[in-house]
Protein backbone atom coordinates (compact mmCIF):
# COMPACT_ATOMS: atom_id res chain seq x y z
CA UNK A 1 0.00 0.00 0.00
CA UNK A 2 2.76 2.42 0.97
CA UNK A 3 4.66 1.58 -2.21
CA UNK A 4 1.58 2.36 -4.32
CA UNK A 5 1.15 5.81 -2.73
CA UNK A 6 4.88 6.55 -3.11
CA UNK A 7 4.61 5.67 -6.79
CA UNK A 8 1.64 8.06 -7.25
CA UNK A 9 3.53 10.85 -5.48
CA UNK A 10 6.55 10.21 -7.73
CA UNK A 11 4.45 10.38 -10.93
CA UNK A 12 2.60 13.51 -9.83
CA UNK A 13 5.90 15.18 -8.90
CA UNK A 14 7.44 14.14 -12.22
CA UNK A 15 4.49 15.48 -14.24
CA UNK A 16 4.47 18.80 -12.34
CA UNK A 17 8.23 19.17 -12.88
CA UNK A 18 7.86 18.46 -16.60
CA UNK A 19 5.11 21.08 -16.89
CA UNK A 20 7.20 23.70 -15.09
CA UNK A 21 10.21 22.96 -17.33
CA UNK A 22 8.07 23.16 -20.48
CA UNK A 23 6.54 26.49 -19.42
CA UNK A 24 9.98 27.87 -18.55
CA UNK A 25 11.37 26.92 -21.95
CA UNK A 26 8.31 28.37 -23.72
CA UNK A 27 8.67 31.66 -21.79
CA UNK A 28 12.38 31.94 -22.62
CA UNK A 29 11.84 31.22 -26.32
CA UNK A 30 8.92 33.65 -26.52
CA UNK A 31 10.88 36.45 -24.82
CA UNK A 32 13.68 36.15 -27.38
CA UNK A 33 11.42 36.11 -30.42
CA UNK A 34 11.22 39.50 -32.13
CA UNK A 35 7.84 41.12 -31.65
CA UNK A 36 5.92 43.29 -34.04
CA UNK A 37 6.02 47.04 -33.66
CA UNK A 38 4.39 48.93 -30.86
CA UNK A 39 0.67 49.26 -31.38
CA UNK A 40 -0.42 52.53 -32.90
CA UNK A 41 -2.79 54.95 -31.24
CA UNK A 42 -6.22 55.82 -32.65
CA UNK A 43 -7.29 59.46 -32.42
CA UNK A 44 -10.29 61.42 -33.57
CA UNK A 45 -9.76 64.38 -35.86
CA UNK A 46 -10.39 66.75 -32.95
CA UNK A 47 -7.83 65.00 -30.71
CA UNK A 48 -5.24 64.97 -33.48
CA UNK A 49 -5.79 68.68 -34.20
CA UNK A 50 -5.27 69.44 -30.53
CA UNK A 51 -2.03 67.43 -30.36
CA UNK A 52 -0.76 68.98 -33.57
CA UNK A 53 -1.42 72.47 -32.22
CA UNK A 54 1.18 72.08 -29.49
CA UNK A 55 3.70 69.69 -31.06
CA UNK A 56 6.77 71.26 -32.59
CA UNK A 57 7.64 68.45 -34.99
CA UNK A 58 5.33 65.86 -36.51
CA UNK A 59 4.49 64.38 -39.88
CA UNK A 60 1.20 63.60 -41.53
CA UNK A 61 1.00 60.72 -44.00
CA UNK A 62 -1.81 60.52 -46.55
CA UNK A 63 -1.93 56.87 -47.65
CA UNK A 64 -4.62 57.25 -50.31
CA UNK A 65 -3.83 56.90 -54.02
CA UNK A 66 -2.07 59.83 -55.66
CA UNK A 67 -5.24 60.82 -57.56
CA UNK A 68 -7.17 61.03 -54.29
CA UNK A 69 -4.34 63.05 -52.74
CA UNK A 70 -4.39 65.49 -55.68
CA UNK A 71 -8.15 65.97 -55.35
CA UNK A 72 -7.69 67.26 -51.79
CA UNK A 73 -5.49 66.66 -48.76
CA UNK A 74 -4.43 68.16 -45.44
CA UNK A 75 -1.95 71.02 -45.85
CA UNK A 76 0.90 69.25 -44.02
CA UNK A 77 0.28 65.81 -45.55
CA UNK A 78 2.92 63.81 -47.38
CA UNK A 79 1.52 61.50 -50.06
CA UNK A 80 2.72 57.94 -49.60
CA UNK A 81 0.27 55.47 -51.18
CA UNK A 82 -0.62 52.50 -49.01
CA UNK A 83 0.63 49.90 -51.47
CA UNK A 84 4.14 51.46 -51.39
CA UNK A 85 4.33 52.50 -47.74
CA UNK A 86 6.93 49.97 -46.60
CA UNK A 87 9.24 50.60 -49.55
CA UNK A 88 9.01 54.40 -49.48
CA UNK A 89 8.53 55.22 -45.78
CA UNK A 90 12.15 56.02 -44.96
CA UNK A 91 12.69 58.16 -48.05
CA UNK A 92 9.40 60.04 -47.87
CA UNK A 93 8.71 60.28 -44.14
CA UNK A 94 12.21 60.55 -42.69
CA UNK A 95 12.84 60.36 -38.95
CA UNK A 96 11.23 57.30 -37.36
CA UNK A 97 11.15 58.98 -33.94
CA UNK A 98 8.97 61.95 -34.94
CA UNK A 99 5.28 61.64 -34.12
CA UNK A 100 3.41 60.46 -37.20
CA UNK A 101 -0.27 60.87 -38.00
CA UNK A 102 -1.79 58.64 -40.68
CA UNK A 103 -5.04 59.02 -42.57
CA UNK A 104 -6.44 57.25 -45.60
CA UNK A 105 -9.49 56.65 -47.75
CA UNK A 106 -11.25 55.00 -44.79
CA UNK A 107 -10.34 53.99 -41.27
CA UNK A 108 -9.53 50.43 -42.36
CA UNK A 109 -6.83 51.68 -44.74
CA UNK A 110 -5.39 54.15 -42.23
CA UNK A 111 -5.34 51.52 -39.46
CA UNK A 112 -3.48 49.06 -41.69
CA UNK A 113 -0.99 51.76 -42.71
CA UNK A 114 -0.43 52.83 -39.09
CA UNK A 115 0.28 49.22 -38.13
CA UNK A 116 2.73 48.82 -41.02
CA UNK A 117 4.62 51.97 -40.01
CA UNK A 118 4.71 50.77 -36.43
CA UNK A 119 5.94 47.33 -37.53
CA UNK A 120 8.85 48.78 -39.50
CA UNK A 121 10.03 50.87 -36.57
CA UNK A 122 8.21 54.19 -36.47
CA UNK A 123 8.02 54.78 -32.73
CA UNK A 124 5.01 57.08 -32.33
CA UNK A 125 2.23 56.47 -34.84
CA UNK A 126 -1.37 57.65 -34.56
CA UNK A 127 -4.19 56.67 -36.87
CA UNK A 128 -6.47 59.66 -37.38
CA UNK A 129 -9.25 58.24 -39.55
CA UNK A 130 -10.12 59.15 -43.09
CA UNK A 131 -9.82 62.34 -45.09
CA UNK A 132 -13.64 62.56 -45.06
CA UNK A 133 -13.54 62.49 -41.22
CA UNK A 134 -11.25 65.51 -41.28
CA UNK A 135 -13.45 67.44 -43.70
CA UNK A 136 -16.56 66.64 -41.63
CA UNK A 137 -14.84 67.62 -38.35
CA UNK A 138 -13.65 70.87 -39.92
CA UNK A 139 -17.15 71.66 -41.20
CA UNK A 140 -18.67 70.92 -37.77
CA UNK A 141 -16.08 73.14 -36.07
CA UNK A 142 -16.74 75.99 -38.50
CA UNK A 143 -20.52 75.59 -38.04
CA UNK A 144 -20.18 75.61 -34.24
CA UNK A 145 -18.02 78.72 -34.47
CA UNK A 146 -20.58 80.49 -36.67
CA UNK A 147 -23.43 79.51 -34.33
CA UNK A 148 -21.51 80.84 -31.32
CA UNK A 149 -21.07 84.19 -33.10
CA UNK A 150 -24.76 84.35 -34.09
CA UNK A 151 -26.04 83.39 -30.63
CA UNK A 152 -23.64 85.70 -28.78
Amino acid sequence: MKTESNRKIFYITWICTAIVIALTIWTIVRSRTPTRGKPYERLTAEEARLYMSYEAAYLVADVRDEEEYESGHLDEAISIPYDRIVEEADGRLGDRNVTGYVYGRDSEQSCAAAQKLSDIGFSSVSEIGSYADWIMAQTETETESLLENVLA
